[in-house]
């Protein structure tokens, strides 16, 4: 039930205000108002233009206070530790980190001292300009242009340029925090508890994502590429390798027993790619090792030796639910550049797909990797590849169309004999100069 006043307090509380009412009508208190409107001091006086220097003292000085309170109070710690260990300009950097000492004393501190000051300024203020031109109309009028002048557009420029202006007054703010330290320090300790310490601002990863992209423009505007790249290995630690490996079905594997012979070799080749995962005969899931295409530069195709009969490279075994940072952490151990998912790792069944380094650095860049044998640009969705030759993007390089080659007979001096055979083989002739293309 809400509480209602009883009628005798009412009355009480009537009569209270009667009796209130009476004293300020009474003549003595008339006298005694008008009294208080006169200055005290005479208008050019001496002791007049010293308590009015003191007021406009008094009024900048508040307008310093509530600058340095908004400006110190405004930046973050986050940017001053950017500022300060990454700035272009050395001024800048000396700011942030004369700042950045004062404020890790302690933020609050900082707060309290500055409001104790503004709090006495604000309250000694009245006190000088009150006995200088007294009080009424004119009194309004002074104080209001005062503070506009010496108050408002300190705060202003504090507020605009409170990095530089903080620096400069860091030594005052901090001889400032040791003389109020027995009322300031208790009161900002208080304030840690209730309220906790502040411990800097850091961004989310969604956070800073969407914070690269207000960098699209500005004084040093970050390209799309960029933009691309930082979001792509900000998403490496939360995507997995199930969602950027070739599945099985599209890989290119070789059995243990197949027989590298010329149309084998040829396949190879043809195929583009450089490494090959071997499995045994008869059981495609059961993996043995890597072959390694550089392993075939010696090779003699007319030999017709198994897959067997090469030096297998590891084939290192992955679960479906490690990310693309772990994969890329295992690549640059060296030990190999081609990873086989299994939903069994180290058995013989289970395999689901294959990643490569080529696939996290697509990730990285966010863009496609197409080569000179690529036919699909993504295995999953068979896109035609497309090979960019924008003007932008060929700009600056330098391309040399080689002459068509053909046959020709030379002589090479027979193995088994000093005499001279001629042999028929296939060599690259210039049948006219190369042309260089510019772009």
């Amino acid at each position: 039930m809400p509480r209602t006043i009883s009628n005798v307090g009412a009355i009480a509380l009537g009569r209270g205000f009667v009796k209130i009412a009476g004293v300020f009508a009474s003549p003595t208190f008339q006298s005694f108002a008008v009294k208080d409107d006169e200055p005290e001091e005479e208008i050019g006086s001496s002791a007049f233009w010293l308590k009015l220097s003191i007021s406009i003292c008094l009024v900048l000085a508040g307008g310093v206070f509530a600058g340095l309170t908004l400006g110190l109070m405004g930046l973050d710690e986050l940017h001053l530790r950017v500022l300060a260990t990454s700035s272009d300009d050395q001024k800048e950097q000396d700011n942030a980190r004369k700042v950045l000492k004062l404020l890790r004393k302690g933020r609050h501190w900082v707060l309290v001292v500055l409001l104790i000051s503004n709090v006495i300024v604000n309250e000694s203020l009245p006190i000088f300009l009150d006995s200088a031109i007294g009080g009424g109309v004119a009194a309004v009028v002074i104080s209001t242009v005062m503070i506009v002048i010496f108050g408002i557009i300190p705060q202003a420029v504090c507020a605009r340029y409170g990095l530089t202006i903080g620096a400069r007054c860091s030594i005052f703010v901090l001889s400032l925090m040791y003389l109020f330290a027995p009322i300031a320090w208790p009161i900002a300790k208080l304030l840690d508890y209730i309220l906790g310490a502040d411990e800097g601002n850091t961004y989310k990863k969604a956070e800073l994502k969407s914070f690269l992209q207000f960098h699209r423009h500005g004084e040093e505007p970050l390209r799309d590429d960029e933009i691309s790249i930082l979001n792509g290995v900000l998403e490496l630690n939360t995507k997995t390798v199930v969602e950027i490996m070739t599945p099985m079905k599209d890989a290119v594997t070789l059995s243990a027993d197949s027989v590298m012979d010329h149309a084998m070799v040829d396949k190879i080749l043809m195929s583009g790619y450089s490494r090959f995962p071997v499995h045994e005969p008869g059981n495609p899931t059961a993996f043995i090792g890597l072959l390694l295409v550089k392993k075939l530069l010696v090779y003699d195709p007319s030999e017709e030796l198994p897959v067997s009969s090469f030096s297998l490279s590891i084939l290192p075994e992955a679960g479906p639910d490690i990310n693309c940072f772990q994969a890329l952490d295992y690549f640059q151990t060296g030990r190999a550049h081609l990873l086989l998912i299994s939903k069994e790792p180290g058995k013989p069944f289970g395999a689901i797909g294959v990643v490569t380094l080529e696939d996290i650095i697509e990730e990285i860049i966010a863009e496609e990797i197409v080569d000179e044998f690529d036919m699909y640009e993504d295995n999953h969705t068979k896109k035609k590849a497309r090979r960019k030759g924008n003007a932008h993007v060929m700009q600056g390089f330098v391309v040399l169309h080689s002459a068509s080659s053909s046959f020709v007979l030379i002589t090479l001096p027979s193995v088994s004999s000093s005499t001279s055979s001629v042999v028929r083989v296939r060599m690259p002739r210039q049948t006219k100069t190369p042309r260089l293309q510019r772009y």
